[in-house]
């Protein structure tokens, strides 16, 4: 008798497979969810990670970051007050989530990445639109948008050769990924993120955005009580259905969702003003992210 695959047996028997949270990256996701945090502490955290400093110091000696003749900064107290706080914290996040990317292996028809650059796209525009919906925390909504399909690699850490055939399921019926997962009653893989964030002990708000980012219905949102959290969740929401429409990147389907008119009148969107939304966001992120891909 086949034993029935759960999402409690997949976590169980990827315990010691799992890929391990960077030790950075749980303080950080704290410190990014706190609008008071400031640049001393986001130097102590970056201090502990060699690959972090080293990005850091690089970029703060680029030409965009120093004047002619300027001497070549050696130290990362001085590298984080050039580049600025916004620059360090992502800088520091967007290695931390590569880590654990770049440990997993993919199937042949869904490569690391096409998944990092939809993941940076994501976190571009969920900041982007914190910003014009007046949410609390654009760094928290950037986070969310970097991480948000975590659960994709769950299931390829699980198995590769299963994921590779839910996305040529998804390509040739024309489907999205979590369409796809829906129909055929497969492992969804934000629930999976649900339960890697729960795995990891990471911030709920950050679990649960995880879980209902692929859900439009606040109502349907279950264990979602704070209208901010909904806020967020729409966010992220939002942002990857732009990113999917943009195509920047590759989440492993070629569908874009149409977004409902109650749901674009919750951000005051009509035709015009979301059509000059996507355009500074692709600009956004092709100015902010050619160096991070090269990570």
């Amino acid at each position: 008798m086949i034993k029935e695959i759960t999402y409690e047996s997949v976590i169980d028997s990827l315990k010691e497979k799992l890929p391990s949270l960077p030790q950075i990256l749980e303080e950080l996701v704290d410190k990014l969810s706190d609008p008071n945090s400031n640049l001393n502490n986001i130097e102590e955290l970056v201090e502990i990670d060699q690959a972090i400093t080293t990005e850091i110091l690089k970029v703060a000696n680029k030409v965009e970051f120093t004047e002619p003749h300027e001497d070549r900064i050696v130290t990362i107290h001085d590298a984080l007050h050039k580049i600025g706080f916004e620059n360090a914290k992502r800088i520091s996040l967007n290695i931390s989530v590569l880590k654990l990317i770049r440990i997993t292996k993919f199937p042949q028809n869904f490569c690391s990445e096409q998944l990092w650059q939809h993941s940076l796209g994501v976190a571009v525009a969920s900041a982007e639109l914190a910003q014009i919906s007046n949410y609390e925390n654009p760094d928290q909504a950037y986070t969310c948008g970097l991480i948000h399909d975590i659960g994709k690699l769950v299931k390829i850490k699980f198995s590769h050769l299963s994921f590779a055939k839910e996305i040529a399921s998804a390509y040739r019926k024309k489907l999205d990924l979590c369409e796809v997962e829906k129909r055929r009653n497969l492992l969804r893989h934000d629930y999976m993120g649900y339960l890697m964030m729960k795995f990891w002990r990471m911030p709920g708000d950050l679990a649960l955005t995880v879980k209902w980012h692929h859900t439009e219905n606040r109502e349907e949102r279950d264990g979602v009580e704070s209208p901010e959290l909904h806020k967020l969740i729409d966010i992220i929401f939002f942002a990857n259905v732009m990113i999917n429409k943009l195509k920047i990147g590759y989440s492993g389907h070629s569908v874009t969702r149409k977004l409902s008119p109650k749901f674009l009148r919750s951000f005051d969107m009509d035709n015009q003003r979301l059509a000059e939304l996507e355009s500074s966001i692709r600009d956004k992120y092709e100015q902010t992210c050619p160096s991070l891909l090269l990570l």
